[in-house]
C-alpha cells in the first residue's frame, strides 16, 4: 500500500510554504505496524551527505536533500551499500531536525510527489536515531510473524462515548471511544468503510488524518489509523 492521494497533496502544499511557518503533523501518531506497510522503504543507514537547495539572496534555502547509505533493509527493493536521497522541507517539520553527517537512522521513507526517484520522511513518525531504535526494531521483525489488523484511532476534540463502526470483510465491528477520544478495534485485513457516529453530532474526517475512512487497508498483520472532528467544530 502507498502513501494516500491526501498525504501527497498536503506534503506538496506544506513544501511550498515560506520556511519559517510551522509545520503540521497528521493524526493520529502513527504506529510503527502503520507506517511499516505504507512506506516504500524501510532501513537503517548512515547519512552521508546533506545538501541544502533553494537557497535565496536573502540567504534562505528551500530545503535539504540527506544522501543515507543503506546498511539493514526491513522493506523496499533496496540493498546493503546503497544510496538513497530523502527530502525535506526547511521549516520546523525538518526532517532530521538536528543531524550530521555520520549520524546512523532508522529510516521510514515514502515517495515524495515533487521528486521523481525521491523520498521523504515524516518527521512526526518513527524514523529516529539508531540509537534510540532498538524497541521499534524489535516490533518490526515481529511483524512477519503476526496476522489479523487493527483499526485505530482519535476523535479529535476528545469526544468519548462516540461508536465507531467498521464495515467490511465478514461484517461489522465496533466499539465505542474512549474519555480521551481515542479507540481501536481489533479486524480481520481487507478493505473497511468506518463511520462515527453520536446521537445529536455528526463528525467526519479530520484534515490532516493520514487515511480516508471511506475506504481505508487493514495489512495482514499490521494497523490503521484514523481520526474525525465534529462536523461545524
Amino acid at each position: 500500500m502507498r502513501i494516500p492521494a491526501r498525504l501527497g497533496t498536503l506534503l506538496l502544499l506544506a513544501m511550498l510554504l515560506q520556511p519559517q511557518l510551522r509545520a503540521f503533523c497528521f493524526e493520529p501518531k502513527i504506529r510503527v505496524d502503520d507506517e511499516f506497510f505504507v512506506s516504500n522503504l524501510v532501513f537503517t543507514g548512515t547519512l552521508v551527505a546533506d545538501q541544502k537547495l533553494g537557497l535565496t539572496p536573502e540567504g534562505y534555502y528551500d530545503e535539504d536533500a540527506f544522501t543515507w547509505r543503506v546498511q539493514r533493509v526491513f522493506r523496499g527493493a533496496i540493498h546493503a551499500g546503497d544510496m538513497v536521497r530523502t527530502y525535506s522541507g526547511n521549516d520546523s517539520g525538518r526532517f532530521p531536525f538536528d543531524v550530521e553527517v555520520g549520524q546512523r537512522f532508522l529510516i521510514f521513507a515514502f515517495s515524495y510527489p515533487t521528486h521523481k526517484g525521491g523520498f521523504a520522511a515524516d518527521s512526526c513518525g518513527n524514523s529516529v536515531p539508531l540509537s534510540v531504535a532498538a524497541s521499534t526494531i524489535t516490533e518490526i521483525r515481529k511483524l512477519p510473524t503476526r496476522h489479523g489488523g487493527l483499526l485505530y484511532g482519535q476523535m479529535i476534540d476528545s469526544d468519548d462515548g462516540v461508536r465507531i463502526v467498521a464495515t467490511g470483510p465478514g461484517g461489522k465491528y465496533s466499539t465505542v471511544s474512549g474519555s480521551d477520544g481515542k479507540f481501536s478495534i481489533p479486524v480481520p485485513p481487507g478493505i473497511y468503510a468506518v463511520t462515527a457516529t453520536k446521537p445529536g453530532h455528526t463528525y467526519v474526517d479530520f484534515d490532516l488524518a493520514y487515511k480516508h475512512s471511506k475506504a481505508v487497508t487493514v495489512p495482514d498483520g499490521g494497523s490503521a489509523g484514523l481520526a474525525f472532528r465534529e462536523q461545524g467544530r
